[in-house]
């Protein structure tokens, strides 16, 4: 018996939407994996270069890069760029420390006398 492959919802945000739309002809994407995959490996098979992502929605929720996307559940790709409010009401900041593309906080702790915030 073969293998049933399982489906996801993909979307893109700013850019990454027209990217795909130009590429796949409609949003959302519905698109066939075999198993659980990373965001960073979806990305790959897709044609999305990591410098053009900074974080992913995965079923409602801001995720880093790496996550586990499962069969049946929605995600979005969102490349940087993305106002500065939303980022931190999103969630952005804490998921994406080890991202080049993320906004930086400087913290009190860590900064030099005289410096200001």
């Amino acid at each position: 018996m073969a293998e049933e492959k399982k489906t996801i919802e993909i979307r893109g945000f700013l850019q990454l939407d027209a990217f795909l739309r130009k590429k796949f002809g409609t949003m959302p994407i519905f698109y066939d994996i075999d198993g659980p995959l990373t965001g960073l490996e979806l990305s790959r098979e897709l044609g999305i270069k990591r410098e053009d992502i900074e974080v992913i929605f995965v079923n409602g929720f801001v995720q880093d890069i790496n996550y586990v996307i499962n069969p049946s559940d929605r995600m979005a790709f969102l490349p940087p760029g993305c106002p500065g409010p939303y980022r931190i009401a999103l969630g952005f900041y804490g998921k994406n420390q080890g991202n080049t593309a993320n906004f930086k906080i400087k913290r009190e702790d860590t900064q030099q006398e005289g410096e200001k915030p």
